[in-house]
């Protein structure tokens, strides 16, 4: 029986609770409740089990600056001593994460340890309904599964030292008071993935496959099964598999051959397909329909959609009333193919030096916003040319030199030469607030998935082997994404080297899932850091005569990696307080 989850109004004591950053022995409900009152409310104990998802990133943004994808445009920002070389224990801008996903677990164990008090009612009748009930807590204990599932991936995959099979601590399943030993040492590497896989096992097993529109944003098989999928690509990558084994490859080609199965479900009554957003869509909107239409059938779990125009406010041209503060790379730039379908390094390209955008892979234009970009914005102009906020207008990127976006032009203009389009809507009116756009984070879609599984498959299997009981190729899943692009793949792929097919498949992860946060983590899970982020970033340079434009890379800034930057420090705070965790070297 389908289970409907009610919006119920949040009463203040749950508004706080979601707002507040709680330590792990925070008990999670108002002083003026006991735990009875919480889990013998149907109101309260719903409204409890919703609140665990609060834990969960809102955007990734902020790996997306501590990558060659992208400059931030403030100086003074925490993302340059990231970059420099120059963080500490103490500065990582991400040690506050390890309080959240602990306080996140916490919130599970307390609601695990106490579902079985609480009464769900039927939505229909409120009454109670001893097999809705059962349902319902079997559906919300998978829930809460998941989601520590998804809290220690991402303490996982921060501080974990995977080269010396140091993972983080895993905590008792229990509710901790101050009465127990409150001191962890870390679990190993290879016990926090298993865990992991594990959770996300029992969860799949009971969760619906795809949520219905009503339910939106709530966990789902799917979601499991994609968050098993990433936790076993990563364990099996270079990083944490520095011996190469293929079992580990085959167990994360099996994973996301998991998902794929599960999209692949025949048509129906009883469907639930997921499948990438169509080719034409992708044309007419610049792939806005994956990152702002609610239930697309591409994702798999995202955040609750929001109505907001922070993102646009943020980071659209100053000419648009923007602050510019993602600004693309030319390093990433260069990695988008041409519509022939090699790198423009390759002579068979096409690529036009004095014409560095012509006949270009259509994420480029999707992703990025180039000089002579067009974007529609919710204002017009009267016939004085002030700004009204009725009508559409298209306006112009002018980010060549002396351009009203152009380099260096103002303190929130570009210095790159490029600004961010993914995720923007052309129709937020980050002026006048008429029109708000409509935005949700993504944490997993399917077009990650194909890759996982071409990446897995291809060190599993090799490039075009198709196992029993396998569908797909790793050339037909990573062919299944630049089709979508619009991208031809040259024949010459299908006999490549394993070893340059990997190059491809990385190559496709960079471009498909830029500004994603993946690439923080992709370059170091592949021990390539020194090579990518040990390196400057650049830009590109453009002057306009007249009509003519004249084109020259330019160097932004010189970035820093050392190899203790593949694992992130324990926070120094946490250190002082524990006699059993292990800092990671070089910390």
């Amino acid at each position: 029986m389908k289970i409907t989850i009610y919006k119920v109004f949040f009463v203040t004591i749950f508004i706080a609770m979601m707002s507040s950053c709680e330590s792990y022995l925070d008990p999670g409900y108002d002083s003026t409740l006991t735990k009875d009152d919480v889990f013998s409310s149907y109101v309260y104990s719903l409204n409890y089990a919703r609140t665990i998802y609060s834990y969960l990133p809102t955007d990734s943004y902020n790996e997306t600056y501590m990558t060659d994808e992208a400059k931030y445009t403030y100086e003074a920002s925490a993302y340059s001593i990231m970059n420099n070389g120059s963080w500490t224990s103490r500065t990582y801008v991400d040690s506050w994460t390890w309080s959240r996903y602990y306080a996140g677990i916490r919130r599970v164990h307390i609601f695990l340890d106490n579902v079985d008090k609480a009464m769900f009612l039927d939505p229909n009748t409120y009454k109670l309904t001893p097999n809705l009930n059962d349902t319902a807590k079997k559906q919300l204990r998978a829930e809460a599964r998941f989601l520590r599932a998804f809290y220690y991936f991402e303490l996982l995959k921060r501080f974990a030292d995977p080269a010396k099979n140091l993972g983080v601590p895993i905590v008792p399943e229990k509710v901790l008071t101050i009465n127990d030993s409150l001191d962890f040492k870390r679990n190993n590497y290879d016990e926090c993935v298993n865990y992991i896989v594990n959770d996300c096992d029992a969860a799949a097993t009971v969760l619906p496959a795809r949520q219905t529109p009503t339910d939106y944003g709530k966990a789902s098989k799917a979601a499991a099964l994609a968050l098993k999928s990433r936790v076993l690509l990563y364990a099996a990558s270079p990083l944490a598999n520095p011996s190469g084994d293929i079992e580990k490859w085959k167990l994360a080609a099996a994973a996301a051959a998991q998902v794929i199965d599960l999209a692949n479900k025949p048509s129906g009554a009883n469907a639930y397909t997921y499948r990438l957003v169509d080719k034409a869509t992708v044309s007419s909107d610049n792939m806005l329909t994956v990152f702002a239409k609610p239930n697309n059938d591409e994702v798999l779990f995202s955040s609750p959609v929001v109505q907001t125009n922070s993102f646009e406010s943020s980071n659209l041209p100053p000419s648009f009333g923007g602050g510019g503060q993602l600004n693309p790379t030319q390093d990433l730039v260069d990695a988008f193919e041409t519509t022939l379908g090699y790198p423009i390094a390759d002579s068979k390209s096409g690529y036009k030096p004095t014409d560095p955008y012509y006949r270009r892979d259509k994420r480029l234009a999707y992703f990025i916003g180039l000089n002579g970009s067009q974007y529609g914005v919710a204002v017009d102009k009267d016939s004085k040319g002030n700004e009204t906020p009725a009508g559409l207008s298209l306006r112009t990127i002018d980010s060549y030199v002396g351009g009203k976006d152009g380099l260096n032009s103002s303190t929130n203009a570009t210095k790159t030469g490029y600004y961010v389009r993914k995720f923007m809507d052309p129709n937020a009116d980050i002026k006048n607030n008429r029109t708000i756009a409509t935005h949700f984070w993504v944490h997993f879609r399917y077009a990650e998935i194909l890759l996982n599984y071409a990446e897995a498959m291809t060190e599993a299997y090799g490039v075009t082997t198709l196992p029993a009981g396998y569908t797909l190729s790793a050339y037909d899943a990573l062919k299944l994404v630049r089709d979508r692009a619009g991208l031809t793949t040259p024949s010459t792929v299908k006999t490549l080297s394993a070893n340059d097919f990997i190059d491809r498949v990385r190559n496709e992860r960079r471009v498909e899932l830029c500004f994603e946060g993946q690439r923080f983590w992709d370059v170091r899970r592949w021990k390539q850091g020194e090579t990518y982020f040990n390196a400057p970033i650049h830009g590109m340079r453009i002057t306009k005569n007249g009509a003519a434009l004249t084109y020259e890379v330019y160097k932004v800034e010189d970035r820093v990696f050392d190899s203790k930057m593949y694992a992130m420090p324990l926070p120094y705070d946490e250190i002082l307080k524990s006699t059993l965790l292990i800092q990671n070297e070089g910390w």
